[in-house]
Parts: C-alpha cells; sequence; structure tokens
C-alpha cells in the first residue's frame, strides 16, 4: 500500500493521541478501581481492574508495534470495551449507559464517516435495548434524545473532517498551476519504489518545453504560464488511465511507468510528436525528452532518474524536439527525432 506523507502524518497524530488516552485510563481505571473497592461495589471494582489491564496491554502495543497498527488496536480494544461495559452493567443490573457518549468519537477514529455513523446508531440502539429492564422509559427517551444529538454533531464534525482532508491532501499532491502531481509525491514514489518490493522495473521520462525562456520572453509570463497549463492537458491525452504526469520542475515533466524501456521510447515518441502537432495558438511549442530504465538490482532508482536527465540534456544539446533514450547496456544514447 502507498504510505504517503499525509497517511503517515495521519497515523502518527492518532497514535499520539492513543497514547495519551491510553495513560489517562489508566489513572482513570486505578482511581475508579480504588473507589469502587473502598466503597464494597465489587463487581465494578473487578470491571475497573479489566479495563486498566486491557490499557496496559494497549500502551505495550502502541510502544512495540508500528504506529499505523498500534492506534487501531488501540481503538478497536476501547470500542469493544465499551461494547462489553454495557453487556457487564445489564447481567449485574447496573445502569452503564453514561459510557455510551464516548462510543462515537472513538468509532471516528477507526473507519470512515459513513460507517461510522451506522455504528453510532447499531450501538445507540444496543444501549437503549439493554437499559430498559435497568431504567424508567423517561430516562431511557432521556438518553436517546442526547446520544442521538451527540451522534448528530460528531458525524458532521467527521464528514466535514473528512472532505477537509481530502482537498488538502489533493492540493498537498498536486501542482497549482496543472494540477500534475507536484515534485514531492515524485520524490515519495521514487522512494516508495526503491523500499518496496512490489515493482522491480520502471523506465522515466524527463519531458522539457524547448526555448521556453524565449517564449517568456516574447510573449510574457502569463502566456508562458497558459502553454506550460496546455502542454500538460496535451501530455495527459495520449497517457493510459492510471499513469501519473508529474510537473517536475519549472516547465519540466516527467512520467514514471512500470514497462520495459523500448515500451518507454515509444510513448516518448508519440508525447513528443503530438506536442509538435498540437495547436498553441500560433505559438510554435516542441518538447525534448530524455529516456532511462531501472531494474532492482542495476543501482539505484537515484541513477535511473539521472541518467534520463542525462538523456533529456542531449536531446537538448542535439537539437531539440527530440527523444534521446539512455542505453546501459550499449554505453550509448539512442536518438529518435
Amino acid at each position: 500500500m502507498h504510505r504517503d506523507s499525509f497517511s503517515i502524518l495521519r497515523d502518527t497524530m492518532r497514535w499520539r493521541v492513543a497514547l495519551v488516552l491510553a495513560v489517562l485510563l489508566i489513572v482513570l481505571m486505578i482511581a475508579l478501581g480504588s473507589l469502587n473497592t473502598a466503597l464494597g461495589y465489587r463487581d465494578t471494582a473487578n470491571l475497573a481492574w479489566m479495563v486498566l489491564a486491557s490499557m496496559v496491554a494497549c500502551v505495550i502495543a502502541l510502544v512495540m508495534l508500528p504506529r499505523r497498527s498500534g492506534g487501531t488496536i488501540f481503538f478497536i480494544v476501547i470500542a469493544a470495551v465499551l461494547v462489553a461495559t454495557i453487556g457487564f452493567g445489564w447481567y449485574h443490573g447496573h445502569a452503564m449507559q453514561h459510557w455510551a457518549y464516548i462510543f462515537p468519537p472513538v468509532l471516528v477514529f477507526l473507519m470512515s464517516a459513513r460507517h461510522a455513523l451506522a455504528g453510532m446508531l447499531l450501538f445507540g440502539v444496543y444501549v437503549a435495548l439493554t437499559s430498559m429492564p435497568l431504567l424508567a422509559t423517561i430516562d431511557i427517551v432521556r438518553f436517546a434524545s442526547g446520544y442521538g444529538m451527540l451522534v448528530c454533531f460528531t458525524y458532521t464534525y467527521a464528514l466535514l473532517q473528512e472532505r477537509a482532508a481530502a482537498m488538502l491532501r489533493y492540493n498537498s499532491n498536486h501542482d497549482a498551476l496543472t494540477n500534475c502531481l507536484n515534485r514531492r509525491t515524485f520524490n515519495e514514489a521514487i522512494d516508495q519504489l526503491a523500499t518496496s518490493h512490489s515493482r522491480n522495473r520502471c523506465t522515466f521520462l524527463l519531458i522539457d518545453i524547448d526555448h521556453f525562456k524565449a517564449i517568456n520572453d516574447g510573449h510574457g509570463h502569463l502566456v508562458g504560464d497558459r502553454i506550460i497549463t496546455r502542454v500538460a492537458a496535451e501530455l495527459g491525452r495520449p497517457l493510459d488511465a492510471g499513469v501519473a504526469l508529474f510537473r517536475y520542475g519549472g516547465e519540466e515533466f516527467a512520467i514514471m511507468l512500470g514497462t520495459g524501456l523500448a515500451v518507454g521510447a515509444e510513448l516518448a515518441e508519440r508525447l513528443r510528436a503530438h506536442i509538435e502537432a498540437s495547436d498553441f495558438d500560433g505559438i510554435d511549442v516542441t518538447v525534448s525528452i530524455g529516456v532511462a530504465d531501472w531494474l532492482r538490482g542495476s543501482g539505484s532508482v537515484a541513477m535511473a532518474v539521472g541518467r534520463a536527465d542525462r538523456a533529456l540534456y542531449q536531446a537538448k544539446r542535439s537539437g531539440r524536439n527530440r527523444v534521446v533514450v539512455d542505453s546501459p547496456a550499449a554505453g550509448a544514447f539512442t536518438t529518435t527525432a
């Protein structure tokens, strides 16, 4: 699974919240267990000690396991403890509905807003049914009203946060001018490629708009920005679904393919010809493209990107508007125009 910086940050924050809550619950359970023992409430004291033991186990899991797994386990345990607590109260004749108000925010940490809403509603029905033999009807109505309002506010907040997170993630991963994936996302993809063993091959295409400085100087920077945007749109048209286009920097773009060098070179030539044939409002626009291949065990991913960069500059030096393929086996460049 792809682990970008947003996912890592989210899991880290959830882990920190889980660790703080686990420590607070340990302190709370010690206090409740001691108090119930002193007052002679043996059954609820035993419940507090069992919850204490589960929280100690959660702290160990949070410290020992990866943060994503540890955080998930903690909130699953809390949800399970709340379900068990309500059942424990029903079995022993104690009304425990006041603990139900913790359940909705716990679910928000575990699942999407829509699934959390379903879980909150089912839990509310469960609490109401188990509390009926123990509480007066008016108390059940009061609980249902208060819990229902809490569910409404929690779901609304979770939904807003989910939408805001999606917007933040998109803006964080995409270039504002072209809507291509940005350089940071490209760097993360390279790191993922180097550390993960899901892919053993990748072909890199580095694409640069020819004579872009002359376009800026002759037509102005606003026109230059429009050319970059239009080139990005035209480069995206021939690409298959699932093939990402990155804005590598300035007037440069990058593509990562899971295919071989020959397929990458063929795509590069199609892209070059497509840009040359496209209409840019009377402005002559062409691109130069460098292509290089990476195989696991044949050097680092960064070295392959560097070879694609050298091939791109060879295309520039050779007259532009051409594709240069790095051919490490032959120890030379292959040029098409």
